[in-house]
């Protein structure tokens, strides 16, 4: 969104206050930075993640809890939803709001030593600290080419394989051969290789023969972004009227599968014109967040999903489990794919309609999986690690 979009969207009372409240939070920095740049870096880990406590930050920051690095490890939480912070926290975990000028934040800001990110990596106030990405998600087949803007003085990247890190590079605008970037996995992963239970339970008590997910990414997002030009009546691809969502309702219920609709956290909720029904669940953002709903955790209890060009198809390799890629609005979908066939990142069904849409229901209902070993081929070229053991990894590039 540009300066105009946000003014527009926003109001000039709103953009002044965004803007006062930046310049005190310059302010707090600066004068702190006066006491506190040239005393000792301490041992504590600043976590961000895309919608907090969640994608690969809240994977490793699990990780840390359980294996008892909080003992040795202070670990604070770049917040963006103060009211989502749980009343209590383990021992040494702390938390700062990203997005309001303080003390506390600034404080932090210059004494922590590591610093892990998903979605805003923020520049390093000093050279000695160590900052990683470990990205929103992994492998997918938009192109977010210029989208992620990160700091140069940033120490490391998270990618999935050699085969896959010229693409990285050349959405990030770095150099092939870039020597930060990291093949370690990526720690949201790792709940696919535990015998942790999922969080289908916190979706519905009901049972169910089968469970399928779709999580199409958004296209039209609440800043005014749009990634497609083909119109969506209801806000989600391949249905286009309430009647066509009540058919597919009845469709699966005649085949006892429960087709939950998780919607993008940037889609723009204006847009929805869906809602729950028998065999229908629709999960937004803020659904996910009262119910504490984790994507990977809630992936490792479905029997199969559909996606599109998100990395949520590539995530759920890690599953081994039937994969539907909606390509609807492929010719109209302005992001673009990062390979020249998308074929060549595919391994499932493909869906252009809703009759494509009936018959992958209908195989999963009648536990089909023909894809099963162009999956498997997949998987093997896009990820070097299927082991659970990425976060691991991490915590040894970071030193810990």
């Amino acid at each position: 969104m540009n300066a105009f979009q946000y003014l527009r969207k926003n109001g000039i009372k709103h953009t002044v206050e965004v803007i006062y409240v930046y310049k005190i939070d310059i302010i707090i920095r600066e004068i702190l930075g006066v006491v506190l740049k040239n005393r000792p870096l301490q041992d504590i880990i600043v976590i961000e993640s895309h919608n907090d406590f969640d994608s690969n930050g809240g994977a490793f920051y699990n990780y840390l809890i359980k294996n008892g690095y909080n003992k040795k490890y202070k670990i604070v939480w770049a917040i963006k939803h103060p009211e989502a912070v749980p009343q209590e926290l383990p021992n040494n975990v702390d938390w700062y709001a990203e997005y309001k000028p303080g003390v506390k934040k600034n404080y932090y800001k210059w004494i922590a030593k590591w610093f892990t990110s998903d979605q805003d990596c923020s520049k390093k106030l000093r050279k000695e600290q160590i900052s990683i990405y470990m990205m929103h998600g992994s492998v997918a087949l938009k192109d977010c080419t210029g989208l992620i803007n990160l700091p140069e003085d940033l120490n490391y990247c998270l990618t999935a394989s050699e085969w896959w890190k010229p693409i990285d590079a050349k959405q990030l605008l770095w150099n092939g051969s870039d020597k930060r970037l990291k093949i370690c996995g990526f720690p949201s992963h790792d709940v696919f290789y535990t015998k942790q239970e999922g969080d289908l339970k916190k979706v519905t008590a009901q049972k169910y023969s089968k469970t399928i997910l779709w999580m199409p990414t958004f296209r039209q997002n609440i800043g005014h972004r749009n990634d497609s030009n083909k119109q969506q009546a209801l806000g989600v691809p391949l249905i286009d009227s309430l009647e066509e969502y009540q058919e597919l309702n009845a469709f699966l219920n005649q085949t006892d599968t429960l087709l939950i609709i998780k919607i993008h956290p940037k889609q723009d909720l204006e847009s929805l014109k869906i809602y729950d029904m028998s065999n229908i669940c629709v999960l937004t953002g803020i659904d996910v967040k009262k119910k504490n709903i984790d994507n990977y955790r809630l992936m490792k209890d479905v029997d199969a999903l559909i996606s599109d060009y998100s990395s949520a198809a590539y995530d759920f390799l890690h599953a081994d489990k039937p994969i539907a890629y909606d390509l609807s609005d492929l010719d109209s979908y302005t992001r673009g794919i990062v390979v020249a066939d998308p074929h060549e990142l595919m391994a499932g069904h493909e869906i252009k309609n809703r009759k494509d849409l009936y018959m992958f229901v209908a195989d999963i209902a009648a536990g089909k999986d023909p894809y099963g070993e162009n999956r498997k081929k997949l998987f093997t070229k896009v990820f070097k690690y299927h082991d659970g053991n990425s976060s691991k990894r991490v915590v040894e590039l970071l030193g810990l």
